[in-house]
């Protein structure tokens, strides 16, 4: 061993040193030769190299998923999608108010998107606001057949509702524009509207003085063409379009279809003749009221016109009447919700002549005004301008 102080060599477990007399025995102790590491288990190992993997994965997805919900990465999509005409994708980016009519289903139907032959695009500038709830980004692009390029700028705002819990959800808030809000339409009194197949809720009627049509407020639709399906309070049906965009904001035409029609002038021709064999045999309203009658019925109008239409007819000399024919020339909705229908009817007759016993045949033809019900069919409940004259020469 040697001195500390000194350097000279001493004989081994010395106290001292023989040569300096310096103390060296604390640091003569031997050191232990350390012990060699064990090596590490394979599953330690592999749980390692999966933790790792795992920090790595979740580092490089953050950051995926962080460029993904960029505002310009939304705002690209979105644009794409503008110029593809895709109104399924469209739709799941702009932000719109919730309502009966503004679901991705009437998007699709009424919105027109159309599609653009793009052929590149970039981003050149994205702006946040700076409270970071409102952002735009400029897109610029060219389309097939343009050298001079073009410039889109899509705003978008941030929902206060996160994707994924720490990332923010941006949407496109031009689907504003595609909006109308408090939209306000009329139809005729108490007729029930599908617009799109979607029945449009009593709730948005509004209080109304008119005895003739009813007032509904939409909270929010798409600006577009409707498809409307309009039933009145009778049960009788007709479609129509309504034009959320445009300035006529009613439902107040009536158009029957192609059977109801052939339908309605059967009904005419029936009740037509029937009036006039009653009439003819001078038979009291009483006397014919089952035949008009139907659940709910008020056939107070159709009991007065018959009782004139009798009178006026008696003395005019009228012995028969045939109808041939009868052609529907128009109807509309009146203000008690009936069908008035004016129509022309061709018929045959035969009066006494004015100069002597013998009778008169003639055919001719004119106008009467119906007014109908509808309940499992066409109802007559007034009558008017029912000819009670016949020329007799």
């Amino acid at each position: 061993m040697f001195c500390p102080e000194c350097g000279k060599k001493n004989v081994e477990g010395a106290q001292f040193c023989e040569h300096c007399g310096a103390k060296i025995a604390e640091e003569s102790k031997t050191v232990s030769p350390p012990k060699p590491r064990k090596p590490m288990k394979k599953k330690t190992i592999i749980i390692i190299s999966v933790c790792v993997a795992l920090v790595v994965i979740l580092v490089a997805g953050g950051l995926i998923l962080s460029n993904n919900f960029k505002p310009s990465k939304i705002a690209t999509d979105y644009f794409v999608a503008l110029m593809n005409g895709d109104t399924d994708k469209i739709y799941d980016y702009i932000n719109v108010p919730d309502s009966e009519f503004t679901t991705k289903k009437i998007f699709k139907e009424v919105v027109d998107a159309e599609k653009e032959d793009l052929v590149n695009y970039q981003v050149v500038k994205e702006e946040k606001s700076t409270d970071g709830l409102s952002a735009q980004v400029t897109i610029s692009y060219t389309l097939e057949g343009r050298t001079n390029p073009l410039e889109s700028t899509i705003y978008l705002i941030k929902d206060k509702n996160n994707k994924m819990l720490i990332f923010d959800n941006w949407k496109i808030s031009d689907g504003s524009s595609l909006v109308e809000e408090d939209y306000e339409f009329t139809v005729f009194k108490d007729a029930s509207v599908k617009l799109e197949g979607v029945e449009v809720p009593e709730k948005y009627k509004e209080e109304s003085s008119s005895s003739r049509y009813d007032t509904y407020v939409i909270p929010a639709i798409f600006k577009g063409e409707y498809d409307a399906e309009v039933t009145l309070k009778s049960g009788l049906k007709t479609t129509d379009k309504l034009n959320t965009a445009g300035y006529d904001s009613s439902l107040t035409s009536f158009e029957l279809s192609k059977d109801t029609e052939k339908e309605l002038a059967t009904s005419v021709k029936d009740y037509t003749s029937k009036l006039y064999k009653a009439a003819l045999e001078q038979k009291s309203f009483d006397d014919i009221k089952k035949d008009y009658e139907y659940k709910n019925a008020d056939l107070d109008d159709l009991e007065d016109a018959y009782d004139y239409f009798v009178s006026s007819i008696k003395n005019s000399g009228l012995t028969a009447f045939t109808l041939t024919d009868a052609e529907v020339d128009r109807y509309s909705i009146n203000s008690d919700g009936y069908l008035y229908v004016t129509a022309t009817i061709d018929y045959k007759y035969t009066v006494k002549s004015y100069f002597s016993d013998e009778t008169v045949s003639k055919s001719d033809d004119d106008t009467v005004y119906l007014t109908f019900d509808y309940s499992d069919g066409f109802k007559l409940v007034d009558a008017s301008s029912l000819t009670s004259y016949f020329s007799r020469y």
